[in-house]
């Protein structure tokens, strides 16, 4: 592969995780080097550990935390490129990041800047692009939480009404026209799937063909 950076995208619960160990496990039976980061893992190279925010419509704070995702996306792209291997990266372009900054109220204009430096910066590893789009946002959110139960749904997200899930629909849809929009004039390979069906067997067989 040309590549040293397999990116996988798409809001919670549309089978990121299950995406990345499925690359995972196909580049190994081939014999590709390969790494895969959990967005969970501990130590991940991607996650600022030393602070929390609550939001950044204030300027200080968005100023920093631009900053700060610029340091530690530089210094993964410089370790990666020594490494002999393909890395398999999954939720930190887009849903830890620009979205984080979207729906924590950034200014639209500093976000696109924040997406503009960061695919410069990636782009030192000719990176490719696995997106689920999904087409019925709040229906999506309703199954997730059906299939992953309360400890997720209450106590996780904070949904425990119609109304909530209402608004989860509403904003998530928000959130991913802004980023889709990105996605679509992102100038690198991209395979993008609307995942309307569920219909693993398929996607497996897309992203097969799209990698190999």
């Amino acid at each position: 592969m040309k590549s040293k950076l397999i990116l996988i995208e798409v809001m919670p619960g549309s089978g990121k995780s299950t995406t990345g160990q499925l690359i995972n496990s196909e580049l190994t039976k081939i014999n590709i080097p390969n790494r895969f980061y959990h967005e969970l893992e501990d130590n991940h190279p991607l996650r600022i550990y030393e602070k929390l925010f609550t939001s950044l419509t204030i300027q200080e704070e968005a100023d920093w935390f631009s900053m700060k995702v610029q340091e530690l996306f530089t210094d993964f792209v410089n370790k990666t490129m020594d490494r002999k291997e393909v890395v398999i990266i999954e939720s930190y372009i887009f849903q830890n990041t620009l979205d984080f900054a979207f729906n924590m109220g950034m200014n639209e204009h500093q976000v696109l800047d924040l997406t503009k430096n960061l695919q410069s910066i990636l782009s030192h590893l000719d990176p490719v692009l696995i997106y689920y789009y999904q087409n019925h946002v709040e229906q999506h959110w309703r199954w997730m939480c059906n299939i992953r139960g309360p400890e997720f749904t209450q106590d996780r997200c904070g949904l425990y009404t119609d109304d909530d899930f209402i608004e989860a629909g509403s904003l998530w849809t928000r959130n991913q026209d802004f980023i889709f929009n990105v996605v679509q004039e992102w100038d690198i390979p991209k395979l993008i799937i609307k995942n309307e069906d569920y219909n693993w067997k398929e996607y497996k067989e897309r992203i097969n063909d799209f990698l190999m």
